[in-house]
């Protein structure tokens, strides 16, 4: 299982270890023009403002409805953050080439689940990771929450991924959707 831009480290362990299935939230697996010119925003709140003038970038691009209005979930949220560790994160993010390409190198069953929301990698990556998959790619898009899903909706995403590995309430879709 893995965050955001953590997907593609769990790509590479589901590779090399051959794994069974792969739970990818709101996976970050490609640069686009898009994506490109959002980091550049977050990399502006950062230079101008360090940690607070990220965060408030921030606010609007992982943020759903489920959160955003929420001072203390924002407040805990930056908290965590620190200035090396951002200057880190973009780094790496604006560095990521497409690495779609692990997905053809696995023959794990991918469940991918982001939120409606997401303004950082809106719905549609997600879609164009489940299309990627070499194997069996299950799709799930949750209502009001953002880029911070796993945090927005945990029940519905700890249900999502408990399903995925029993196999339980699954039936594929064309496009990768499942009901």
């Amino acid at each position: 299982m893995a965050f955001a831009e953590g997907a593609l480290d769990a790509l590479q362990v589901a590779f090399r270890e051959g794994a069974r299935s792969l739970v990818l939230l709101s996976p970050v697996l490609f640069q686009d023009a898009l994506l490109s010119a959002r980091l550049g925003a977050l990399r502006f709140g950062l230079e101008r403002g360090g940690v607070e003038g990220f965060a408030r970038v921030g606010r609007a691009l992982f943020f759903g409805a489920l959160s955003v209005g929420s001072e203390e979930i924002y407040e805990a949220w930056k908290e965590g953050l620190s200035e090396a560790g951002l200057w880190r994160w973009l780094g790496r993010l604006e560095a990521l080439a497409d690495e779609r390409r692990w997905l053809r190198g696995t023959e794990a069953r991918v469940l991918v689940v982001q939120g409606a929301l997401d303004a950082f990698t809106p719905p549609l990556h997600g879609a164009k990771v489940a299309d990627f998959a070499k194997g069996e790619a299950l799709r799930f898009v949750v209502d009001e929450a953002g880029h911070l899903v796993p945090w927005e909706a945990q029940g519905e995403v700890r249900d999502l991924v408990a399903d995925f590995l029993l196999g339980e309430g699954f039936r594929p879709l064309p496009g990768g959707l499942a009901l």
